[in-house]
């Protein structure tokens, strides 16, 4: 399944399987979107671990809760910004990307004080939503950014 037939289930409400990446559709404008995306999906791993306490690596809550260290960020905030600040799904996608990071520093932040269950908690259900929603949004906008070309 293609990445737009992928979003049309998934705005239809359909139960999706695993997103797929066309060899022509995995790139936006100098963003690897499959490499962002993986990246987003690793965050889940990384933070169980730290609820663990048996992470292999020191995180920083601010670190974390920043939107523009990862490479979708760093996207965002460059290239993407650049090519598509205009469009509501790029202001969409920019906000959903930051609410994720905030609830990532945020079950960081209980891990750290030792607050694991409120911690995984977060993880299942809000960091889960945030997930998904910046997943979403990435879709949106390459839709949209297709649309146009």
């Amino acid at each position: 399944m293609s990445i737009l037939g992928w979003l049309k289930g998934a705005l239809a409400g359909e139960s999706t399987t695993k997103m797929e990446f066309a060899p022509n559709e995995q790139h936006l404008h100098g963003l690897d979107m499959k490499a962002a995306l993986e990246a987003h999906a690793a965050w889940k791993a990384r933070l169980e671990a730290q609820i663990r306490g048996d992470a292999g690596e020191m995180l920083s809550m601010a670190t974390v809760a920043a939107d523009s260290n990862c490479a979708l960020g760093k996207w965002i905030h460059g290239a993407g910004k650049i090519q598509f600040a205009d469009f509501p799904e790029y202001a969409q996608l920019r906000k959903i990307h930051a609410d994720f990071h905030i609830c990532a520093g945020s079950i960081l932040g209980d891990a750290h004080d030792g607050n694991t269950i409120a911690a995984a908690d977060a993880l299942k259900k809000d960091f889960r939503h945030h997930s998904d929603a910046v997943q979403l949004a990435l879709v949106r906008l390459y839709a949209k950014a297709t649309e146009r070309s």
